[in-house]
């Protein structure tokens, strides 16, 4: 299969790629993905320009969308 040490070490180091959805359909499935309306996801997303998003991207985004203080 390898052929050499440093084939070896060069698949260990490659991690898989997270997969990206479309913003409409990670705010679609907001309930289900996240535990949270879809309007927590569009404010988590607000000023952001991606249209393509991970799912940790996005949960990132609402974890510090939600411990903002309201001013």
């Amino acid at each position: 299969m390898f052929e050499s040490k440093e084939e070896i070490i060069s698949a260990e180091k490659v991690q898989p790629q997270e997969d990206k959805y479309p913003r409409d359909e990670l705010m679609a499935n907001a309930m289900t993905i996240f535990g949270v309306m879809p309007e927590v996801v569009a404010g988590a997303l607000h000023g952001n320009a991606a249209e393509e998003l991970t799912v940790a991207e996005v949960q990132d985004a609402i974890n510090n969308f939600l411990i903002r203080s309201v001013r």
